[in-house]
C-alpha cells in the first residue's frame, strides 16, 4: 500500500517537473495545450445532394489506428472538425481520412463512407488553414 501511494507522488512529481523545465506550455509540458491545428469543414449529402443531419463524421490521420477528432452534421448537412497536435520536428502535413456514418442505421444497414484530405497543420494563433470535403451517402433523409 505504501509503495503504491510513493510510486503516484513519484510519478505526479516526474510530470511535474517536466512542466517546470520549460515554464509549462512548452514541447515537454503533458499539460500543455496542442501547439498546432487544422480544420475540416464539410457537408453530408444523400445521392439526390440532399443535406443529412445527424450524420456522425470523423478525422482519422492515415497509417495509425487510432481515431481522431469527430462531430455530428447539422439540419443543413454541415460539420466542423478541428484536429490538434503539437508538431515538434515533424511535417506540418498530415493526411487523413475523413468518415462519414449513418448515426442510427436500420437494424442490419450501415451507411458510410470517406474520402481522403491533406491536413495542413497552423499554428493555434494563426487562422486555420480549411479543407472543404462533400460526402455522399446512400441513405434516405
Amino acid at each position: 500500500m505504501i509503495r503504491c501511494r510513493l510510486s503516484l507522488v513519484v510519478s505526479i512529481a516526474v510530470l511535474l517537473s517536466a512542466c517546470e523545465e520549460d515554464g509549462c506550455g512548452g514541447a515537454t509540458c503533458p499539460f500543455a495545450e496542442p501547439t498546432h491545428q487544422a480544420v475540416v469543414k464539410g457537408v453530408v449529402l444523400d445521392l439526390s445532394d440532399q443535406p443529412l443531419e445527424g450524420i456522425y463524421t470523423s478525422v482519422r490521420y492515415t497509417g495509425e489506428t487510432r481515431s481522431g477528432v469527430g462531430t455530428q452534421s447539422d439540419r443543413l448537412g454541415r460539420f466542423t472538425a478541428t484536429a490538434r497536435t503539437d508538431l515538434g520536428t515533424q511535417p506540418d502535413t498530415a493526411s487523413a481520412w475523413v468518415r462519414a456514418t449513418q448515426a442510427n442505421p436500420p437494424p442490419g444497414v450501415v451507411a458510410s463512407d470517406s474520402v481522403r484530405v491533406l491536413l495542413h497543420f497552423t499554428r493555434r494563433t494563426e487562422p486555420p488553414a480549411i479543407v472543404q470535403v462533400t460526402i455522399h451517402l446512400p441513405v434516405r433523409p
